[in-house]
């Protein structure tokens, strides 16, 4: 008798495994993008970081909106999708999205970017993540846990949803989901697909790995992608004046 309970008891234990892994983040697609920014509202957004602005003109702010208004919005669906972009202040070389649309590249990579192609890249990859929902997953199946339950029902919601972000990484799955769809994005606008593997694959030389590559696995199958979105028309993302606008964006004095 205590044989087939014990079986039971496993039974149950790997079905919730599986709700767990497969069901919460299926379930977690059909949040409704109000009820995402308003747990977006609960943090404070990057902690230590500040966001970058513009002194009149505001030159470098009007490249980084030209540099997203070609990638989004592209079609009707992007049109539901609430996407901010914002440039932080910081030598670390990442890009992330965070709950409700709202992505942050910071300085750290934009100096690290040899070309706009390079930056479009890799902000229609997190694009890609925010269409995908793979943010709100994350936090959903992170919440599901009983340290994230715990903080959620205890009160402390701010400190729950902030601690899921910051151990937030993707699969392998989601990260080749919004590789392939990030290309996708690309050739639509007429960007340059190989800026996005130029810039993986010179972060991967480099002597330190940067902190992106903790999150955005470089690996071989990137190239492969990338080899199948080639030979369509390409037009310059942004021009000179206004490339070298937006790298000064977080150092004025360097603008120009």
């Amino acid at each position: 008798m205590s044989k087939r309970k014990g079986l039971v008891w496993a039974g149950l234990a790997a079905g919730l495994a599986v709700v767990a892994s497969v069901g919460l983040p299926a379930l977690a697609k059909h949040i409704p993008w109000r009820v995402e920014r308003w747990l977006a509202g609960l943090t404070d957004g990057p902690q230590g970081a500040s966001v970058c602005h513009d002194a009149p003109p505001a030159a470098g702010s009007d490249a980084l909106n030209r540099l997203v208004v070609r990638l989004y919005p592209l079609d009707a669906e992007d049109r539901t999708i609430p996407i901010e972009v914002a440039l932080l202040r910081g030598d670390t070389v990442n890009a992330f999205a965070t709950l409700g649309g709202r992505i942050y590249l910071y300085d750290g990579l934009l100096q690290q970017a040899r070309s706009p192609e390079e930056l479009a890249g890799v902000l229609a990859h997190e694009i890609e993540h925010v269409r995908h929902r793979h943010i709100i997953q994350g936090v959903v199946v992170s919440a599901a846990t009983w340290g994230g339950l715990k903080a959620i029902v205890g009160g402390a919601a701010d400190a729950g949803v902030a601690h899921a972000l910051l151990t937030l990484s993707f699969s392998r799955e989601q990260e080749a989901e919004a590789d392939e769809d990030g290309l996708r994005r690309l050739r639509t606008a007429g960007v340059d697909a190989d800026g996005l593997v130029r810039f993986f694959e010179r972060a991967a030389r480099s002597g330190s790995a940067p902190a992106i590559l903790s999150s955005h696995p470089a690996d071989t199958d990137r190239a492969d992608r990338a080899a199948r979105f080639r030979g369509y028309p390409v037009r310059a993302v942004l021009s000179a004046e206004q490339w070298a606008a937006l790298r000064g964006l977080c150092r004025p004095a360097q603008a120009g």
